[in-house]
């Protein structure tokens, strides 16, 4: 294991000539705002007015990029780059400041935040801290050179971490200024003082990536969490050459931009299942590390990043798009049944062999027979009770069979999508007295309604808020309800499927307990419903215990078509 170095570590000596930082490419941009700015010089003050010998900034955790024979080095900035920068910036005004009473005050600044060539020694030029790219030519101009904090700003011409900069610039110069207008010299001396010699911080340094991580896992208190995909950013593009290391770190925020932050989460998630095909047993970082890139699945760097823009490509355009090239009614079909798996179906792993199956065949009208296939199968174990694991099992065994199958109509017309044989058991639970209940039963009668819809031939997604309507009112309190459904009978048909219709909440709340043809006047008052299955209400001229039978009987045939 590499070697773990730990101690406490004075502003001053952080910032000499041993160290270099820079913040690696996964890190988040520079996001403090104007509490955190206030709240880091106040503590100073608060602390060097009270007459404490030294004030702790908090940890920082450092992963050695480049070491020297004399000790000094390069350093990526694993967790504390938001307090370093704001640090540096507070530096930068004070060093701006002093230079209006004392040069050489201002120079001793300006030396920890930039280290001039010095041949002789080995020593090229360099700045203190490499921030974020997009940011770097504005931080080394307005922060690093000497006097640009002075400047005047027009903060409503800059957004994100340039406006961020420029605030904190503000925030802290505005610190120093009486009450008339003047510079508080007293302070600046006292303070510049205090922040490099009585000012420290606990740093916890070491060479090994993933063990950084984990240290930056447990020590991380202040800022948010980093994702997997932020952790394999960094590891894939630490193993691109430097030549091309701009143009694939691009590619990947490209890839963010597009996806969004926990879509991506959510996509890398799926390459796991894909790659590894069995229960995660550690993170899904240490999984990529060692059961993917080490054990040669994939290589890390460019190739690992080609095929997540990929399988990106793939996973916004089929699945969030629901997009195919097909025929109009194909295409149609794919659009409503994908969008209604992917809204509604309240777990995703079904994605990871249906962006599987994409990525190996890439026949669109077959795309849709696959998707229609793993939709019967993964509803109909939903349906018997099947645990999250046995139903991810099931998902795994498709994703061998896609590995191992030379074409399309192997993996559809295997076994495995076969359902005949558990008919009973599953017409039993859709005909459940507790139907209404259960976590799928919004998904079926959605399903039931778009398979109604079907010959409109037009896309049909299920957006805003959907509830499920009791045609026999669970508590009645009507007498029509009462002389039509006794006890017994109200608790044997309440919840069954054939009492269930959909509705909008706004309609929801309106329909109510009232009788029965009052109910079907809120039900079609204004607009007709855009629910096919209660638009099949209309044409009941009372609801008694015989129409709940018959449209039972009817919801159950549906059933058994669209999933057996």
């Amino acid at each position: 294991m590499s070697k773990i170095e730990a101690r406490e570590i004075f502003v001053k000596d952080l910032f000499s000539d041993k160290f270099l930082f820079q913040i690696p490419v996964y890190q988040r941009p520079f996001s403090w705002d104007k509490d955190d700015f206030d709240n880091l010089f106040e503590d100073i003050r608060q602390s060097m007015e009270n007459g404490e010998q030294n004030y702790f900034l908090g940890s920082i955790i450092l992963r050695t990029v480049e070491k020297e024979a004399d000790g000094s080095g390069l350093y990526d900035l694993v967790d504390g780059q938001q307090r370093i920068t704001s640090l540096i910036i507070l530096l930068a005004v004070m060093r701006d400041l002093l230079n209006n009473f004392d040069r050489n005050y201002a120079e001793q600044i300006q030396s920890l935040l930039y280290q001039k060539a010095a041949p002789l020694l080995g020593k090229k030029e360099s700045f203190r801290l490499l921030v974020w790219e997009r940011e770097q030519d504005f931080f080394k101009e307005n922060i690093l050179q000497e006097g640009k904090t002075l400047h005047d700003f027009n903060l409503k011409t800059l957004k994100d971490a340039k406006y961020k900069m420029v605030l904190a610039i503000t925030i802290f110069k505005q610190k120093f200024i009486n009450d008339n207008g003047e510079i508080n010299k007293d302070l600046l001396f006292k303070m510049s003082y205090y922040v490099l010699n009585n000012c420290l911080f606990a740093y916890v340094k070491t060479g090994e990536l993933t063990l950084a991580f984990r240290l930056f896992t447990v020590l991380n208190t202040r800022g948010l969490p980093l994702t997997a995909s932020d952790l394999l950013k960094s590891y894939n593009l630490a193993a691109v050459p430097d030549d091309n290391r701009k143009k694939y770190a691009q590619i990947w925020e490209n890839i963010e931009d597009e996806l969004g932050k926990e879509e991506l989460e959510r996509l890398i998630s799926f390459l796991r299942d894909i790659f590894i095909r069995e229960k995660a047993k550690r993170t899904m970082f240490e999984e990529f590390e060692e059961r993917v890139f080490a054990s040669g699945v994939i290589s890390k760097g460019e190739a690992f990043i080609k095929y997540l823009k990929n399988m990106a490509d793939i996973y916004r355009e089929r699945v969030q798009n629901a997009q195919i090239s097909s025929t109009s009614n194909v295409y149609v079909r794919y659009y409503n049944l994908m969008s209604l798996m992917r809204d509604f179906i309240p777990s995703k792993d079904w994605m990871s062999a249906f962006l599987r199956f994409c990525e190996k065949f890439n026949n669109e009208n077959k795309i849709m027979e696959f998707l229609q296939k793993i939709e019967k199968r993964y509803i109909v174990d939903w349906v018997l009770g099947f645990t999250p694991t046995q139903r991810l099992t099931i998902i795994y065994n498709i994703i061998r069979l896609i590995n191992e199958s030379t074409c399309e109509d192997e993996v559809i017309n295997n076994s495995l999508f076969d359902t005949s044989a558990r008919e009973k058991e599953f017409l039993s639970a859709i005909d459940s007295v507790d139907f209404y209940d259960k976590n799928y039963s919004k998904y079926v009668l959605l399903r039931i309604d778009l398979d109604l819809s079907e010959n409109q031939n037009i896309t049909k997604a299920y957006k805003g808020t959907i509830t499920i309507e009791h045609i026999l009112p669970r508590n009645p309190s009507h007498n029509e309800w009462l002389d039509l459904f006794d006890k017994q009978a109200r608790s044997e048909w309440t919840n069954k499927i054939g009492n269930l219709v959909l509705l909008s909440r706004r309609k929801n709340s309106s329909a109510n307990n009232r009788p029965f043809l009052e109910k079907k006047k809120s039900y079609f008052g204004g607009s007709m419903t855009d629910f096919e299955l209660t638009k099949e209400i209309d044409k009941y001229n009372k609801w008694d215990i015989q129409s709940i039978q018959d449209r039972q009987r009817e919801m159950l045939r549906r059933a058994k078509k669209l999933w057996l």
